[in-house]
């Protein structure tokens, strides 16, 4: 049943209820299902009785010479004493359909709440579990960084250490050339060495 059949079954026990409330004997007093109930029984069992007298009083106006005028006698009596006990049996199921309707009532009040509560608790689930997704992906997300950050480390170190270029031989210093040695002379033989010799002492000499 839909929220909308909630309501309308309400609004026509807010009316039941404002009909029954204008009943002078109804608004009066108010017996309880059970007095109702046993109040009913005796109710029934009289008008039984009063059923059962006037049908035999017809029965007897069949004798009588003025037969019509008999019946309708007995007719009229028999509705003047059933019209009371009608009336209050009448008002006993007014008070049933009341009461019927006031249960009415307060179930579609309970079902109303329920619906609420239902949407409510609905709503907080759906919190909840956009908040529960939202940590996880932080979760995931977190462990996803320690990862990478674990990756880069072992990378690191697994890694051969870097290759330095070989350092290269100093450049020689520079130093002035010598100066040219002269041309070394030729041997000379026991002549010449005579020969130069005396021209040494000449030159000495002079």
């Amino acid at each position: 049943m839909t929220l909308r059949h909630h309501f309308t079954r309400l609004i026509c026990a807010f009316a039941v209820s404002a009909c029954l409330s204008q009943v002078p004997a109804f608004a009066a007093r108010q017996p309880g299902p059970e007095q109702d109930a046993a109040q009913q029984l005796a109710l029934q069992a009289q008008r039984a009785q009063m059923l059962s007298r006037y049908q035999a009083e017809r029965a007897a106006c069949m004798h009588r010479f003025f037969v019509n005028a008999c019946l309708d006698a007995s007719h009229k009596q028999e509705r003047s004493a059933l019209a009371p006990i009608d009336v209050d049996l009448q008002a006993i199921a007014l008070r049933a359909r009341m009461r019927a309707a006031e249960a009415e009532m307060r179930q579609v009040q309970a079902n109303i709440a329920a619906a609420q509560t239902g949407q409510h608790d609905s709503a907080q689930a759906e919190r909840q579990s956009a908040a529960r997704a939202t940590a996880l992906a932080q979760r995931e997300e977190q462990a996803a960084a320690r990862a990478r950050q674990a990756a880069a480390g072992a990378s690191k170190v697994a890694a051969p250490p870097p290759v330095r270029p070989e350092t290269a031989p100093p450049a020689p210093r520079l130093f002035p050339a010598p100066a040219p040695q002269p041309a070394p002379q030729p041997a000379l033989n026991p002549a010449q060495r005579a020969a130069q010799a005396a021209q040494a002492q000449a030159d000495y000499a002079a």
